[in-house]
């Protein structure tokens, strides 16, 4: 299959001396029809559906984990690295002269088709496998929340939500490409800001309001409060993960590089002004007594406590989509035919086969590992962080061999947060250890 239209060099291309394509004069390239088609929002609707999810509503408990300084110091550094990281993706998208439609063919391009691939796809695939499972899982318990805040009590199993939210998925699995579903991700935008306003309004209800004080010293003797405060850094940096950009870039209108830029700005005030305004008042109103997610320490108005999970599960669905899509391009490139047109027979037919086999074996491992949430935190610490906060420095003093304070800059978050996904890693591994006598399949969390 010649998959030189999405950025993998053909027979006929060679590699110029910096490792970018270079481009026969003579040489037409084709491209699928949804390349340059997005606008600088729609961008912003995919970079928000993408991070700012049902995370956010942790991001109080990451705090609480590693304490006031320690809290504020990690979010506003996650925030601002990960932004530093998606401009110089922004940066590179047409490096060589070409547009790059998948991270893994824009690391080849730069460092070589062997290394390039291995430096992104193992990860890539993980963290998203990882994240639609994940998702499946905090849908169905968004979705029982909401249930029980309704009735009460419930008889419907979390096997049976999880099944819900994966039938739902099926269908919006046949939209054809990143572009297709940017009406879902706007919804998904949308639902993040109003959970978020909910999650913000009721912590300063329930703060103002609560007679008890409130402890905001991370509890624990030395050793746990140092393995927490790695589970926090975890946390952290699996809120800001974002291993998708080079295809959502790939929709992006000409000039791309600017209006992927664009789309980042936009996607970076919402995303730090939820993640900041919901970790302080969370954090503020419970202190280390707030819930994992917060919406389960709020009190007041029943159909306020509602609205904000019904928000959080419809938002799933939008990111749940977004970490399909490196999925489903590799299996339309692998057995469709991405240059016809996306609803020819053997395209279709190629979407409703694969995309349903995935969705189901997704949904099922959902329904059989509940406590996924757990592993996809060390998921998250060994695939979000290279792929996030060390991989995009690499690759742009590959590409542009940048000289004095910018590489030594580069260099410097690169090898710091190589520590931190170190110390995410095994406090993830820790938490699975300390959690794994309560764990059974098919429990109904």
């Amino acid at each position: 299959m010649n998959d030189s239209a999405h950025g993998i060099p053909d027979t006929n291309m060679k590699l110029d001396e910096e490792g970018g394509p270079h481009k026969h004069p003579d040489q037409v390239l084709d491209q699928p029809d949804y390349v340059n088609k997005g606008e600088w929002y729609h961008i912003g609707f995919h970079m928000t559906a993408a991070v700012a999810s049902v995370p956010t509503l942790g991001l109080p408990y990451a705090v609480a984990l590693l304490g006031w300084p320690g809290g504020m110091i990690a979010l506003v550094a996650g925030g601002l690295v990960t932004m530093f990281t998606c401009i110089l993706i922004a940066g590179l998208l047409e490096f060589g002269g070409r547009r790059h439609l998948r991270y893994r063919n824009l690391a080849q391009a730069v460092i070589g088709p062997r290394l390039g691939w291995w430096a992104v796809a193992p990860f890539q695939f993980a963290v998203c496998i990882g994240c639609v499972i994940a998702n499946h899982v905090v849908a169905g318990q968004a979705m029982k929340a909401v249930d029980v805040a309704i009735r009460g009590t419930t008889d419907v199993t979390l096997t049976e939500y999880i099944i819900v939210f994966g039938c739902a998925n099926l269908l919006l699995s046949q939209c054809p490409h990143f572009h297709a579903i940017r009406y879902i991700n706007a919804v998904a935008t949308v639902c993040t800001i109003s959970f978020s306003i909910i999650a913000v309004c009721m912590s300063i209800y329930n703060g103002t309001t609560a007679d008890a004080p409130r402890d905001y010293t991370p509890e624990g003797d030395p050793v746990s409060k140092m393995f927490n405060a790695f589970n926090g850094l975890g946390i952290m940096a699996f809120a800001y993960g974002i291993s998708v950009l080079p295809e959502i870039g790939a929709t992006a209108k000409a000039p791309a590089e600017r209006t992927l830029k664009r789309g980042i700005a936009m996607g970076y005030v919402i995303i730090l002004t939820a993640y900041l305004f919901v970790s302080v008042t969370g954090f503020w109103a419970f202190g280390t007594d707030v819930s994992s997610i917060v919406l389960g320490s709020l009190q007041g108005p029943n159909w306020v406590i509602i609205l904000a999970w019904m928000f959080a599960a419809v938002q799933l669905f939008g990111t749940t989509m977004v970490y399909c899509q490196p999925l489903f391009e590799s299996y339309d490139c692998q057995f469709g035919n991405i240059l016809a047109p996306v609803w020819c027979f053997r395209n279709t037919m190629v979407r409703l086969v694969c995309r349903t086999l995935f969705i189901v074996v997704a949904c099922f491992i959902a329904c059989l590992l509940p406590f996924f949430g757990d592993i996809m935190g060390f998921i998250g610490a060994v695939g979000f962080t290279p792929l996030d906060f060390i991989l995009p420095q690499f690759l742009w003093i590959a590409a542009y061999n940048p000289k004095g304070p910018k590489k030594w800059f580069a260099l410097i978050v690169a090898f710091a947060y190589t520590i931190v996904g170190i110390m995410a890693a095994i406090g993830a591994i820790r938490s699975i250890i300390n959690n794994a006598v309560t764990y059974h399949i098919f429990a109904n969390l």
